[in-house]
């Protein structure tokens, strides 16, 4: 079975919540190998692939986006799109947030909790 990449997915995210809820919601994803010399502590970077309908895949990762940014207070999702501008995703925006998806090329995941953990790490 072909799978192909929707987009890629970058995390920031030190517990690895989204991860989970892809997992949860059985969304496929690979890891993409860290090609930098230096890697930033706890960030990943996955393909988020697909062997179904993008439409279905789509909506999946829809309701799995909003779930994770209503989870906690400052977390963001920032989009690159086909197009190379970048916008953000609305907790509160269901079908602006499956349009973007459409188009997306980049996907960035920030958990605040993030930026703590590089701070207090010694």
């Amino acid at each position: 079975m072909n799978k192909n990449t929707l987009f890629e997915l970058t995390l920031f995210d030190p517990e690895n919540t989204l991860i989970a809820l892809f997992e949860k919601r059985h969304i496929e994803y690979r890891k993409v190998p860290a090609t930098r010399q230096f890697v930033v502590a706890m960030d990943e970077t996955v393909e988020v692939v697909s062997t179904d309908s993008s439409e279905i895949l789509i909506a999946n990762l829809v309701s799995v986006f909003l779930e994770w940014l209503k989870e906690k207070p400052y977390r963001k999702l920032q989009v690159q799109l086909v197009d190379g501008s970048t916008v953000y995703i609305d907790e509160n925006d269901i079908e602006g947030t499956a349009k973007i998806l459409k188009i997306a090329l980049k996907v960035t995941a920030f958990d605040p909790e993030y930026n703590n953990r590089i701070l207090n790490k010694e």
